[in-house]
């Protein structure tokens, strides 16, 4: 039995998601807007039949078993912990939160709660472009990988109204977007995390037409960064969103016998010293959503994940009740804890913005396991070690803290 679906975020956000749960079975049953009026235009919209403009109220529904968190980056954190802590399963959108800390919060409550599932909707892991890859790298079709190669290109982000896309702050930006992906994809198929990174953000367009007089759009337009990773690879990454025209995603695998190459969905090989080949094409066509700004991509990544979801619920020994769900067989998934990683990379890319110099990836997180609550204070011990290296050696910018952080309500 498949578990009823809540939805936080009844913008545009949720339209893709809540067509690719319904083709697979799942039953939506209620939806969160930020406003009654917001909540109930979609509701209707998408034939949810319970609206409500209070997550409490939604996550206090007998009938919402699975939570899927879309809403804003600053509100993810504090969601995913309450609905956890009720015994909710929870979907959440990439990036984890605004900051590390906050994705730390996210890990405590789901190592609380380790049977229910707590999953970071990093889809492109399970298009089939980068499955076969991930295989072909493993069996060495590369050989030793030596450099990693990403370029995305992309119209713009902003839409015709100021909103949290505009804002860096919130989590707006083309690092936070795609560049979340392109970290948890890296990790992926390497099977190694990043040790150190150098980026530069720039936001080149700070007034639109209809962003204009006090308003200052602040979030990144262009990222370009680089991460060394643990095993050696050395990993480029540029990110643009000023060219016209559909979403174009380049990634070039480069190892000791030969290389890997996707354009978009397709995957081409070459052997040193042979001719570039096409290993893998796309067939599959995408035809429940019309005019989507989600690339392609992410759309098949997006049915695959709910289908593999589908079956860790269909695969469960209870299979009678639609609370549990079989772990395993949505090992592949990113967890909160990749949340973490991820989120640790993207502020470290920030921090070399702001300093121009390399930062040396070091996070260390030791959480007290307790009952995660909306009136008791989570005290932990927390050590986020950032290091700049410069010509004349290396200086802490940052050293172990301890915080004491208590939820606010939505």
């Amino acid at each position: 039995m498949l578990p009823s679906v809540g939805v936080v975020d009844a913008g545009e956000n949720a339209r893709e998601l809540i067509s690719s749960l319904r083709s697979s079975g799942f039953s939506v049953t209620g939806v969160w807007g930020s406003t009654q009026h917001q909540a109930q235009v979609m509701a209707h919209k998408y034939d949810v039949p319970y609206a409500t403009s209070k997550i409490d109220e939604l996550l206090l529904k007998e009938d919402v078993d699975l939570l899927v968190v879309l809403c804003p980056p600053h509100q993810r954190a504090e969601v995913a912990v309450k609905a956890l802590s009720i015994g909710k399963h929870v979907l959440c959108e990439a990036p984890a939160g605004l900051s590390k800390d906050e994705a730390d919060r996210m890990v405590n409550a789901a190592q609380y709660y380790p049977k229910l599932l707590s999953l970071i909707k990093h889809e492109l892991r399970f298009v089939p472009t980068f499955v076969k890859m991930k295989r072909l790298l493993e069996e060495g079709y590369c050989g030793d990988i030596l450099v990693i190669e990403c370029r995305l290109e992309m119209g713009s982000l902003i839409g015709s109204n100021y909103n949290w896309m505009c804002d860096q702050a919130m989590g707006g930006g083309v690092l936070a977007k795609y560049g979340s992906h392109i970290v948890d994809l890296v990790s992926f198929l390497t099977n190694q995390q990043a040790e150190s990174v150098n980026g530069t953000l720039k936001t080149f367009i700070s007034q639109t037409d209809n962003i204009s007089s006090f308003r200052h759009i602040t979030s990144d337009d262009y990222c370009a960064f680089q991460m060394k990773l643990t095993g050696g690879i050395f990993v480029t990454v540029t990110l643009s969103t000023h060219m016209s025209g559909q979403y174009s995603q380049f990634i070039s695998v480069l190892g000791t016998e030969g290389r890997l190459i996707t354009r978009n969905d397709n995957l081409h090989g070459q052997k040193n010293g042979g001719k570039e080949v096409l290993l893998y094409a796309t067939t599959r066509v995408i035809p429940s959503i019309e005019k989507s700004n989600t690339p392609e991509i992410f759309l098949i990544g997006l049915e695959a994940w709910v289908r593999e979801i589908k079956r860790a619920f269909e695969e469960s020994l209870d299979k009678d009740d639609r609370r549990n769900a079989d772990l395993q067989a949505i090992a592949s998934a990113a967890s909160f804890e990749d949340g973490v990683y991820t989120r640790t990379v993207l502020d470290c890319i920030k921090q070399s913005s702001k300093t121009e110099q390399w930062v040396k990836v070091q996070s260390f997180s030791k959480i007290n396991k307790k009952k995660p609550s909306d009136n008791t204070k989570q005290d932990r011990k927390i050590s986020l070690n950032i290091t700049t290296e410069t010509k004349e050696g290396k200086e802490h910018i940052s050293s172990p803290l301890k915080r004491s952080q208590t939820q606010k309500s939505l």
